[in-house]
């Protein structure tokens, strides 16, 4: 890996960035199948909606899926059309958001600090755990993180401009980022860029910014892409149930409590507390959370210092720290929602690296202490191939396979942390960022690769819902309490025929009673069990005592109510577990 000198220009260092991030995209997007959670049921609507004539809404089953706007499933339904039905196909268009992705974030750490900024920005929005992960998930959330990027670099390029021409154009970016924002999770795509802008002209007392032609001008870009949309909603059957669900129950209804049907009752799960995310922004930020502090420590000094200097550190703050405590405010709470967050944590991040080059330090206490975060990171990932390598392969042979494969992570990763140390040791803080950088990748990518394929077995739901659906295509079938991925799973290129049993548990036995006898005896009932099956892991799990035989919940206590018998089981290794129940014999 040869590095650019820290005096070359953007676009050299661009093209470093871009092929850096280009192996965990590949090994992130197109390298592994369809996981749990979210996956699964965004791959039955995006395949539904590459059937359907009627855009409008997108459909799970069958059935109007009213929780997101259907920016992020168009994309995925056209890749269907245009690459088939594959997990890959799916995955496509998270290629084009993770490099929107990387690009915005080069763009406004180049605007903000320069070369270094831009670089660091870039590699930090696009790595850390939590942003890779949206980025790389089949979900809403992958768009959602690229379009905020998009409205944050069009926000602060519209700030810093004269009035005229520059302002508007970059206040036109942040409309049309915050408009993509909004089609793909609704209010949440304008929420993060407003906030951030708003909380800077609060914070320098720019009210005049608020009186700028060119800070509204670009609200015509939200109305043309956002108003028709809304109105073909409205137009369709039960148009003002449709809105009602997607604008009330699903964006309100994560922030507090409101009176919804169960089905919309969100506050039920995913519990928030108010410093559950700051409590887990460390994890978010693996690997670069030492850095990650000591950037916030530093702006908490140079906040202070004069404009234009101060209001990069402000909007780096503003770009992070109100939607955090938004978010620390909602009912409901899950770590992806937190990724936006990330990206104003990576322009600190920049910020600080970027006074560090130029005063170009000898030693750096986190510096060092990031490429040690990689290096435990790298010995977890190597454990974990070799245990992957004991449980897939034949013993004689399990310990030298998984021998070679982590004395390659381990080389890499020694060699690139040699590298970063040396760099350092010269004053190169963008050549160690880099190389630190290029160390956590490759344990990162070389440990999928042995990693994902077994995950994959795991996660094999297509090869488990051919079985149900080869076992039940001739009797009559009902899903007890269906979760979402049980529904999409199942038809997800089979189409099974199924009815819903949405009971209480309450009432469970009393309608599973009903539906046999309405039914015959060939009637069948599907139930998902509690806990994962049995796998290759689970006499190691046994051994360290993490490991206990899940029983068969509703499923078990409906055949001791006498309600049904379990006529057969189906599992995936380590996987999930079901009871195909059947009436009880007389």
């Amino acid at each position: 890996m040869r590095l650019p000198s820290s005096k070359a220009g953007p676009g050299r260092w661009l093209t470093v960035v871009l092929l850096a991030l280009a192996p965990l995209w590949a090994v992130g997007a197109l390298g592994r199948g369809l996981w749990t959670p979210d996956e699964p049921r965004v791959a039955d609507i995006a395949w539904r909606m590459a059937g359907q004539h009627h855009w409008v809404l997108p459909h799970l089953a069958g059935q109007a899926f009213l929780e997101k706007p259907p920016l992020s499933y168009w994309a995925a339904a056209l890749s269907i059309r245009v690459f088939g039905d594959s997990a890959a196909a799916l995955r496509v268009p998270n290629l084009l958001y993770a490099l929107i992705l990387a690009l915005a974030m080069a763009a406004l750490g180049f605007a903000l600090d320069g070369v270094a900024a831009g670089v660091v920005t870039a590699l930090v929005a696009g790595s850390a755990l939590t942003a890779f992960r949206v980025s790389m998930w089949l979900a809403p959330d992958a768009l959602l993180l690229a379009a905020c990027a998009v409205a944050l670099l069009g926000a602060y390029l519209g700030y810093q401009a004269p009035p005229g021409r520059r302002k508007l154009g970059g206040y036109a970016l942040m409309h049309a980022g915050a408009a993509a924002g909004f089609m793909a999770k609704s209010a949440v795509g304008w929420l993060v860029p407003g906030l951030a802008l708003l909380t800077l002209i609060a914070w320098e007392r720019r009210w005049a910014e608020l009186k700028r032609a060119e800070l509204y001008a670009g609200v015509a870009i939200q109305a043309i892409v956002i108003a028709p949309w809304i109105v073909a909603v409205a137009h369709t059957a039960r148009g003002a149930h449709a809105l009602r669900v997607l604008f009330w129950y699903n964006l309100v209804g994560r922030f507090m409590s409101i009176a919804a049907p169960p089905a919309y009752r969100y506050t039920d799960a995913h519990h928030n507390s108010f410093a559950k995310y700051f409590l887990q922004l460390p994890i978010y930020l693996l690997p670069w959370t030492v850095l990650g502090a000591v950037a916030v420590r530093r702006a908490w000094d140079r906040v202070r210092l004069p404009a234009p200097r101060g209001t990069a550190w402000r909007f780096a703050v503003c770009a992070s720290l109100p939607w955090l405590l938004l978010l620390s405010l909602a009912a409901t709470a899950r770590d992806i929602y937190a990724a936006p967050a990330l990206l104003g944590v990576s322009l600190l991040i920049a910020l600080c690296l970027g006074e560090w080059q130029r005063h170009a330090p000898t030693t750096g206490a986190a510096l060092r202490w990031t490429r040690g975060t990689v290096a435990v990171i790298g010995s977890v990932l190597g454990a974990l191939v070799i245990a992957v390598a004991v449980v897939r392969r034949p013993a004689d042979h399990a310990m030298l396979w998984g021998a070679a494969w982590v004395a390659a992570i381990v080389l890499c990763v020694i060699a690139a942390l040699r590298h970063a140390a040396r760099a350092q040791r010269n004053g190169e803080v963008l050549h160690s960022f880099a190389w630190t950088y290029a160390a956590y990748a490759a344990a990162f990518c070389l440990s999928a690769l042995a990693v994902f394929p077994t995950i994959d077995r795991w996660q094999n739901l297509p090869a488990l819902a051919q079985r149900i659906h080869a076992g039940t295509l001739h009797e009559p079938l009902a899903l007890l309490n269906p979760d979402e991925t049980t529904v999409a799973m199942l038809d997800r290129g089979l189409r099974t025929h199924f009815t819903r049993l949405e009971v209480s548990p309450q009432a469970a036995r009393s309608a599973v009673r009903r539906w046999f006898a309405a039914q015959g005896p060939r009637a069948r009932l599907l139930v998902l069990l509690p806990g994962h099956a049995p796998g290759p892991f689970t006499p190691l799990l046994r051994e360290i005592g993490t490991w206990r035989a899940p029983g068969d919940g509703e499923a078990g206590r409906l055949r001791a109510d006498g309600a049904a018998r379990i006529v057969r089981r189906y599992d995936l290794p380590q996987g999930r577990r079901y009871a195909l129940l059947g009436p009880p014999v007389d």
